[in-house]
């Protein structure tokens, strides 16, 4: 009986030493351990499998019945032979089979062309024998079978060697860590996790009070459940049991929860006030840490884009701000390869959940969360288009319908605007969004400076007029509030007042400086003004229960530099100049409230470095002979301020000492920068304010939301 064969095929057909190992050490180095087998393909072939061929007979002259050395060789099929892909033409050599001279090649007659290769098979082993395989050499054929190798249960517990049940700590595609390195990670993510009645009350926070900002892009009932099931009788989560992308969501929404509430919520939770900066920011690296476990960026799920979208919530705060840039351009690729960016009309949009069945309920509860996560996606990357000259998505490029208005509970669809919803703020923010974009495209076609300021006015026009003509209901301030109404209605009509002020300044932005100095621009200086003191008589007016967002920070520092510079070119006797003075010195006060936000602890450096140099000059000092004796560091951009505040904290009182040079990160600035053009040469260089260093800081400040 033959000895059975213990050679892999693939270490055969290389001509290399084999260690008989399933699968062996060369294929597992090679990443080949899934092709590793003893078995041939379609059976042994010597004329092509032969380890050591057989040395060429010296040619003899045949005769036209094959005869060699006496031997009668049958007469082969030319035809049925150039039908094996092998003899195609534009193949390389050496995927050719290669049959030595005076080899025995068997006649092929009709009855046994069953035997031939099947030429639709997919199998990627082709190298062992001439099969129809090579005719499809592609990436999508090889990654194909590749991927269905993997799947099989059997290879991959050889493969891994496992003995106990698979979770996600053996999915082979995580490849971001070592698997050392992968377990203490693991451990310290479950270290991480607070106590069971802690996480709900958190994520019951998020829910109520701040889901509404982020337009609802994850559902909160059906997210509510998912970890009610995941919890099930015990007080603990087993994450490596749970996918890693749904972990990522969750640190999310802990973290934004943890550096957005009050003091006094968080507080009830069981949490003190130095453990809110502390906290959140271990958080948001935990999700991180659980995308990167989850595969995300090769295995696309819309876990990952709805955690990505909800750091906007808390990063800024805590201060990561370009890693969270970095995300939202990854998210944008991910929600592509999900298709989020064709989810057009569908039969089912108008019917009545009541009937539908349970699967059709289902379908469309992800077409509208997909919706809303596209729409959030897109709307942030037109808001940036004004301060970064650009933007990345196309409205022509995709198909997507804007989310419909239901009730997050029962998914009945609502039908008047004065019903309040998430998809209702979000599809306004939408729309302001656009018009921005249309703005820098405008622009940016203009020819000259005239024209770019005839367009400066109109889309003031037109930006005065959405909040008039465009706005919910239930938002306008014209309605009357309705007590029944959720309690974050009451937050969001404020902040979208402040917000629409803001977009006024966005417009003029590129005109300020010029103001100062021209009269044909001295509409842009009173409608920055203007809108500076709605912003901060807005924000003064905020309730003390209401979680803090950094968009409305970074309002209040825009407001309060428009404030802040205009001054520097008043006269002393100018009435405007004291009133200016006092809303200047109210915005620092509002930014107060937030010791615990890089973006409020930026904001009062640079006002309260404008009111001290202001105050010099009112009281006639001479500046310092040295340049900028009130210099800003290199970078004090919020992330910046943020790793500061990680060891000590902020301290936002003003003081009379200059600020310190203190060592900073390289110097590079937020992404979401508010462009003041010709501001450095509006601020009166006479003043010992280092103009340069403010200028850079100012514009790592904001492009808010």
């Amino acid at each position: 009986m033959p000895k059975q064969r213990s050679t892999c095929t693939r270490c055969s057909m290389k001509r290399q030493k084999c260690d008989r190992q399933t699968p062996c050490s060369r294929c597992v180095q090679n990443k080949e351990a899934h092709l590793c087998t003893t078995e041939w393909t379609n059976g042994y072939n010597p004329a092509v499998h032969r380890k050591y061929p057989r040395k060429s007979v010296p040619p003899t002259p045949q005769s036209s019945t094959g005869e060699v050395n006496g031997a009668q060789i049958p007469h082969v099929n030319p035809q049925a032979w150039s039908s094996l892909p092998n003899s195609g033409p534009g193949l390389p050599l050496h995927l050719l089979p290669q049959v030595p001279e005076g080899a025995f090649i068997p006649s092929i007659e009709p009855h046994d062309q069953s035997k031939l290769p099947n030429p639709s098979s997919t199998n990627v082993d082709f190298v062992t024998y001439g099969r129809s395989d090579v005719a499809d050499v592609s990436m999508g054929t090889l990654l194909q079978e590749k991927e269905a190798y993997a799947r099989k249960e059997a290879l991959m517990e050889k493969t891994l060697n496992q003995n106990r049940t698979k979770t996600c700590m053996d999915d082979a595609l995580t490849n971001s860590f070592s698997p050392a390195a992968q377990s203490v990670e693991v451990f310290h993510l479950q270290s991480l996790l607070p106590h069971k009645y802690q996480v709900l009350r958190m994520v019951d926070y998020h829910d109520r009070c701040m889901s509404y900002w982020t337009g609802g892009i994850y559902h909160a009932p059906s997210f509510r459940k998912s970890l009610l099931e995941a919890y099930g009788e015990s007080d603990e989560i087993d994450l490596r049991d749970h996918d890693w992308r749904w972990a990522a969501l969750l640190f999310s929404i802990l973290s934004g929860a943890m550096i957005g509430s009050p003091e006094a919520d968080s507080a009830a939770w069981g949490f003190s006030d130095s453990d809110k900066l502390k906290l959140s920011r271990a958080w948001g690296n935990a999700q991180v840490s659980c995308l990167h476990l989850g595969d995300y960026a090769s295995r696309h799920h819309i876990y990952s884009v709805q955690s990505i979208l909800n750091m906007h919530t808390s990063e800024h705060l805590v201060g990561s701000t370009k890693e969270w840039a970095a995300y939202q351009a990854a998210s944008t690729v991910i929600a592509r390869g999900l298709g989020l960016h064709k989810l057009g009309r569908h039969p089912d949009d108008g019917k009545s959940p009541l009937e539908m069945t349970a699967e059709q309920k289902d379908a469309l509860l992800q077409r509208e969360v997909g919706r809303r996560v596209w729409n959030a996606l897109s709307a942030q990357d037109w808001l940036c288009s004004t301060s970064q000259g650009m933007y990345s998505l196309q409205k022509r490029h995709f198909s997507s319908l804007p989310p419909g208005h239901f009730d997050e509970e029962t998914m009945m669809p609502v039908r008047d605007d004065n019903t309040p919803t998430y998809t209702h703020i979000s599809n306004y923010l939408h729309e302001i969004a656009y018009t921005l974009v249309r703005y820098l495209d405008d622009m940016l076609d203009a020819p000259d400076l005239s024209a770019k300021y005839h367009v400066v006015l109109r889309y003031d026009a037109i930006m005065r007029a959405m909040p008039l003509e465009k706005i919910p209901k239930f938002l306008d301030p014209r309605t009357p509030y309705n007590p029944a109404w959720p309690q974050w209605t009451a937050w969001a009509r404020r902040s979208y007042q402040a917000s629409s002020a803001h977009k006024i300044i966005m417009i003029h932005q590129s005109f300020l400086g010029k103001s100062f100095k021209d009269p044909r621009f001295m509409y842009s200086r009173w409608a920055c003004l203007s809108s500076a003191k709605i912003i901060i008589e807005a924000m003064d007016k905020r309730h003390p229960e209401e979680p803090q967002w950094w968009v409305e920070q970074a309002f209040v520092v825009t407001a309060g530099l428009c404030l802040g510079l205009d001054l520097f070119h008043r006269s002393e006797s100018d009435a405007e100049s004291t009133e200016h003075q006092t809303w200047l010195e109210k915005a620092i006060k509002i930014l107060e409230q937030w010791p615990t936000s890089s973006v409020a602890a930026h904001g009062i450096r640079l006002l309260t470095s404008l009111l001290q140099e202001y105050t010099k000059k009112l009281g006639g000092s001479k500046p310092d002979s040295r340049p900028g004796s009130i210099s800003f560091p290199h970078n004090i951009a919020p992330q910046a301020l943020a790793a500061e505040a990680s060891e000590t904290p902020v301290d936002t009182t003003p003081q009379s000492d200059p600020i310190d040079h203190e060592p900073w990160a390289n110097a590079d600035y937020d992404v979401d920068m508010l462009v003041f053009e010709d501001l450095l040469d509006g601020l009166p260089m006479q003043t010992g304010l280092d103009n340069n260093a403010f200028y850079e800081s100012m514009l790592s400040l904001t492009n808010p939301f």
